[in-house]
């Protein structure tokens, strides 16, 4: 009797244990579940073109106060820029001469390397000259803001004049991480508002200038009071408000989208600013230097990104495209530092991969967990560009892919990966289907091309 009451004390005493023990068994099992990718593509229904200028957008940081792109020219011209954001363009370039006056020189060095990487520049104002502010640091406001708002002049007179530099479409960005640098705000000192209407100001009394776009605030993140704050304040004040800008570091799609339904839900309040640009003018898998810009990781999440915000956002820049000198350990950059040969890394094979993929978009359904597609038509040919993205590295999959509505025949299936071998056959349908298993390894893509023999 004694035993059995000893048995059953101890049963109790370990029972919390093997529910705890088979909990964490579930728990590790639910982690590692999701839904597979079943593609399913209907060829008869081309829609819109897709936009490549979506994702062939880069930003340069501030890792050495000089023109960075120029050392890597031909390798940034292989990756069809439309536009290159650069910042501390006061700061880095000494335009703010002592005497009052300006010295563009080493800035038109800059910009006149992103002309002739075929991009146009996107200028983050930034930051404020030294000599000009509160306390003598950069990142304080102005003491005058009259000589902020004639320096925002004599910059849009200079790349976007006629008697300047002569370029269309130049984009002025309101500052960079305003909320992060200088702790700025938009309801009290120091306020962003304040240093918006100058800069707005400043751009809009520009002469003899071509089209420009002017927009912000270029916060660390998206942050719906900082957007209102900024939409309310340029409608008040009729001020310009050519684009609204965040950045997002994050290896999670659904924060890209909950960003994106956040300030499209916003500008449904704002009828006059349904058409005003939404641009992630930062972007990347983490916000500090990890393996993740080194590996096959980032260069994933750079084109799941970019293929999930399709017809969602304008723009967005990957961060960044040359790593600074002295590198040590994992770096943020597309390409090493010339010292280091300028070589590039997954992300910038990611980015030429993207640049195969085009044409008119085409219905799709069936995107799993890890596996998502965009399929196209151009001309005869059907395209599919799948991306199997796992931040883990784990997980490969056989991807089940049927393109419905063909003609009956022969077609010849290409199958360029981005980090595997390629292949090439030739399949026949009898019907209106073709059917294929596609194998995927972790964080690798493939475009399938089916073109009719």
């Amino acid at each position: 009797m004694i035993k059995k009451i000893v048995s059953v004390i101890l049963v109790l005493l370990i029972l919390p244990v093997i529910i705890w023990g088979l909990k964490k068994v579930y728990d590790l099992r639910k982690s590692a579940s999701g839904n597979l990718a079943y593609i399913v593509v209907d060829t008869s229904r081309p829609q819109a073109p897709i936009d490549q200028k979506l994702w062939q957008n880069f930003a340069q940081g501030g890792e050495e106060p000089k023109d960075m792109i120029g050392p890597a020219i031909e390798k940034v011209r292989s990756l069809s820029p439309k536009l290159i954001r650069i910042d501390h363009i006061y700061d880095f370039y000494n335009v703010a001469r002592s005497d009052g006056g300006y010295d563009f020189t080493r800035l038109d060095q800059a910009v006149k390397s992103i002309l002739d990487a075929g991009a146009v520049p996107m200028l983050s104002l930034s930051y404020i000259p030294s000599q000009w502010s509160t306390d003598g640091k950069i990142t304080s406001p102005p003491k005058d803001w009259n000589l902020w708002q004639n320096l925002v002049t004599a910059t849009v007179e200079r790349y976007s004049g006629k008697s300047g530099l002569n370029i269309y479409n130049v984009y002025y960005e309101v500052y960079n991480e305003p909320d992060l640098f200088g702790n700025w705000r938009y309801g009290k000192d120091p306020n962003y508002l304040s240093l918006y209407l100058y800069s707005s100001r400043g751009a809009a009394r520009a002469q003899n200038v071509n089209p420009f776009k002017i927009g912000g605030p270029a916060t660390t993140g998206f942050y719906p009071n900082w957007i209102k704050a900024l939409v309310n304040y340029c409608d008040a004040n009729r001020l310009p408000l050519d684009f609204l800008s965040w950045h997002r570091y994050s290896p999670s799609l659904s924060d890209y989208d909950a960003d994106v339904d956040k300030i499209i839900e916003i500008l449904t309040d704002y009828p006059d600013y349904q058409n005003v640009e939404r641009i992630i003018t930062e972007f990347g898998p983490g916000p500090e230097r990890s393996a993740w810009y080194e590996n096959r990781v980032g260069a994933a999440q750079a084109i799941s990104v970019s293929t999930h915000l399709l017809d969602r956002v304008h723009r967005i820049f990957g961060f960044e495209l040359k790593g600074g000198p002295g590198e040590v350990g994992s770096q943020w950059g597309m390409l090493t530092h010339e010292t280091k040969g300028a070589k590039p890394k997954p992300r910038w094979f990611a980015y030429q991969f993207l640049n195969l993929f085009s044409g008119a978009r085409l219905p799709l359904e069936g995107n799993g967990d890890w596996v998502s597609g965009v399929a196209t038509k151009e001309g005869d040919d059907t395209k599919l560009l799948l991306v199997n993205y796992d931040p883990l590295g784990r997980h490969s999959e056989f991807v089940p892919v049927r393109f419905d509505n063909l003609s009956p025949g022969n077609y010849e299936v290409a199958q360029n990966y981005l980090f595997s071998p390629d292949s090439k056959v030739s399949q026949v349908t009898d019907g209106t289907s073709l059917f294929r298993q596609i194998p995927l390894l972790a964080n690798d893509a493939v475009l399938i091309t089916i073109t009719p023999q």
